[in-house]
């Protein structure tokens, strides 16, 4: 059976918000995308929805052609079969065809970094999206629930390989797998 890859994209962008998480949590990381179309993207996650405005936030699509290139980053591969590969993208061009119905956990993430579960319909979080969209499609399986995942968590997922670890601008030179 043939395998596809996809991309697990860990950022860490400099904005206030993303200051604050790494302030409070000292990851090198705090925010998380996942990508099933090569390192170039799209990638998908749940963020700010404008630029200069922290809210209002849901489910998005980034383009790493539009992100400023000195953000440190780290970009992971996992390989999946076609079948949990093509699970993956109905599952996300369903949600995103949807997206205006989802928004960002604010709560969820605030209780994620005091170890608390807290899952709410309609409401994520971006390492709580990745890592539940990753399991729900079976690419992988969690040490714990999606809801207690940190970007940063997802470096220790297994299978995972890293294939690019500096500025995003190091991405755009990533060979296609």
């Amino acid at each position: 059976m043939s395998e596809r890859t996809i991309y697990i994209l860990l950022t860490r962008s400099g904005t206030w918000f993303s200051r604050m998480i790494h302030l409070a949590t000292r990851d090198d990381y705090t925010h998380a995308s996942i990508g099933l179309d090569g390192p170039g993207g799209p990638f998908y996650s749940f963020a700010r929805k404008y630029r200069y405005l922290a809210l209002p936030a849901g489910l998005v699509e980034e383009h790493v052609t539009l992100c400023r290139r000195t953000v440190p980053c780290c970009l992971y591969e996992l390989k999946v079969s076609e079948d949990t590969y093509f699970r993956l993208r109905r599952q996300l061009r369903s949600m995103y065809a949807k997206r205006e119905m989802y928004h960002y956990s604010l709560l969820g993430a605030f209780a994620c970094y005091f170890n608390l579960s807290l899952q709410r319909r309609h409401h994520y979080f971006c390492s709580q999206f990745v890592s539940g969209l990753l399991e729900n499609c079976g690419a992988v399986e969690l040490p714990k629930p999606p809801t207690l995942l940190r970007p940063a968590d997802l470096c220790q997922l297994e299978h995972l390989r890293p294939v690019h670890q500096g500025t995003l601008e190091g991405i755009l030179t990533q060979p296609v797998a």
